[in-house]
């Protein structure tokens, strides 16, 4: 792939990807692009069904059904169906235990459905030719949550971050944190209201470096760098542009899945209106020279 290619996400569809890329994933986890997306990867018409069985079935509780009133700011962020690492991560009884419920939930939550995690791994694998796509597992079998389901509340988001059991959380007791990147997967099941700017999500073409750390901790109002530039900005915000680091903000609609490098400063920006925003959600560890790709929660 050329150097100088536009810092733009490949896609819409496999076979689009795979003809502008013979190793999409490789790609992806080098930073030469954003994002790769497929459009329309799971039918609309299942996405609205398999969240009508989130709520059918009380997986959710707390999250507003529709025709709710949701105030201007809900006293929750957000409800997750599944286990999630970040949560659980230092308890690990705690967390395998969570990860063995979630796998018997998922053994009937998709009956009748395309198994949505199963076409997210196939689309990995795809994309990642000559790999493995397995659920996370420690040597001695104990197996992660597969897919987490995040349903975020209106008025709610999250700044410019990075998601990495390496280079944030430094999990060093767990087996994905073997992999030199971590990727992220997402699949759109129910879109918020579309208000003006909305976007699903903003990524940054700004690797995670001591840098970067400093500056999330910092407000650099009228402070001056060593070239004399001031950030008249506050934080993150003022650093992008005086580096004139790349951005993209990506948009989905319901049935839409994306990869993207989450060890990378991405964007959760917060959306107005009264319809939560419902996503099945991975994380995966890729490295090069490694044959398997682990995916968890």
């Amino acid at each position: 792939m050329p150097a100088t290619m536009p810092w733009i996400p490949l896609g819409s569809t496999m076979d689009e990807i795979l003809s502008r890329c013979g190793r999409p994933m490789a790609a992806l986890a080098r930073g030469e692009v954003p994002a790769l997306v497929l459009r329309g990867a799971y039918p609309a018409d299942q996405c609205r069904q398999l969240v009508a069985r989130l709520y059918d079935r009380g997986l959710a509780p707390g999250l507003p059904r529709p025709g709710d009133l949701i105030p201007d700011r809900p006293k929750i962020e957000r409800v997750d169906v599944g286990t999630s690492l970040g949560n659980l991560g230092n308890k690990p009884e705690e967390f395998f235990a969570h990860a063995v419920r979630t796998q018997e939930l998922y053994r009937t939550l998709f009956d009748g459905f395309i198994h949505p995690i199963d076409l997210m791994y196939q689309a990995m694998g795809k994309l990642a030719p000559g790999k493995r796509v397995l659920t996370a597992r420690e040597a001695d079998g104990r197996l992660y949550g597969p897919a987490i389901f995040r349903c975020h509340l209106p008025h709610w988001g999250y700044p410019p971050h990075i998601d990495s059991v390496r280079k944030r959380e430094k999990r060093t007791g767990y087996a994905v944190h073997r992999f030199e990147h971590q990727l992220a997967g997402i699949l759109l099941l129910q879109s918020p209201d579309r208000l003006e700017g909305y976007a699903d999500c903003v990524l940054y073409n700004c690797p995670w470096n001591d840098e970067v750390a400093q500056i999330m901790r910092t407000d650099f109002l009228g402070k001056k760098e060593a070239d004399g530039r001031v950030l008249d900005k506050r934080g993150f915000d003022a650093y992008a542009e005086s580096r004139g680091f790349e951005r993209y903000r990506i948009v989905l609609t319901e049935g839409d899945m994306y990869f993207f490098n989450s060890e990378s400063l991405h964007e959760v920006p917060r959306f107005g209106g009264h319809r939560p925003r419902i996503v099945m959600a991975t994380f995966f560890g890729y490295s090069e020279d490694d044959p398997e790709i682990f995916v968890w929660s």
